[in-house]
């Protein structure tokens, strides 16, 4: 399976925040034996993300968002790939009742029931951190798509909990690595004594 992953948030195009959610999702995916080809950084424009979206459904089997599912204006990460998925975004009755849970007892707006509006048939990632909810579906070019939340507070335990055991029914492999640590002598002697094994 052939992945790739788009980081969605102009504050990461900006240095203010560290892209770590791409990280955690890599390793992820590498436990569960799928090929990460690709990785980019869209701001929170859906004319580029569209066009980000186009170039990864037509190369890729599953296709990884994070960033932009919240209730604030700038969050059009749903909208944007439910669109170029072909896919229609509908009011996912359990995750609005869990915003309405969330909130009791303070202010909350129409806003935050944005969070609960899902692509049609998909399969709902509960939020147990927050209020948005993830998603897996597949879109009408044949294409897995994964959607989780941005913060990794709240994306950690949705890859954990919810979205690595999705994907691991789903792949039967795993990718090995090895990792050579080093002391007191420099990269390239140590590539030269380490030539037989990176050739094996």
């Amino acid at each position: 399976m052939k992945a790739e992953i788009i980081s969605v948030g102009t504050e990461l195009l900006l240095g203010h925040t560290v892209n770590t959610d791409a990280a955690y999702v890599a390793r992820e995916l590498s436990a569960l034996g799928i090929d990460l080809l690709f990785s980019c950084t869209v701001g929170d424009n859906p004319a580029r993300l569209r066009e980000a979206l186009q170039t990864a459904f037509a190369r890729s089997d599953l296709v990884i968002t994070t960033g932009g599912l919240g209730p604030t204006g700038d969050d059009l990460t749903k909208e944007t790939v439910a669109q170029a998925a072909g896919v229609e975004l509908v009011r996912d009755p359990a995750s609005a009742t869990r915003i309405e849970e969330y909130f009791r007892g303070r202010e909350y707006g129409p806003s935050q029931y944005k969070q609960a509006d899902l692509p049609r048939g998909c399969t709902v990632l509960q939020n147990d951190a927050g209020t948005a909810p993830g998603c897996v579906f597949e879109s009408r070019q044949g294409v897995l798509v994964l959607m989780l939340p941005g913060p990794p507070s709240e994306l950690l335990p949705m890859l954990h909990h919810y979205a690595a055991p999705f994907l691991a029914a789903r792949t039967g492999g795993v990718i090995a690595s090895r990792m050579v640590r080093v002391f007191g002598i420099g990269e390239g002697s140590a590539a030269e004594r380490l030539a037989d094994l990176l050739e094996s």
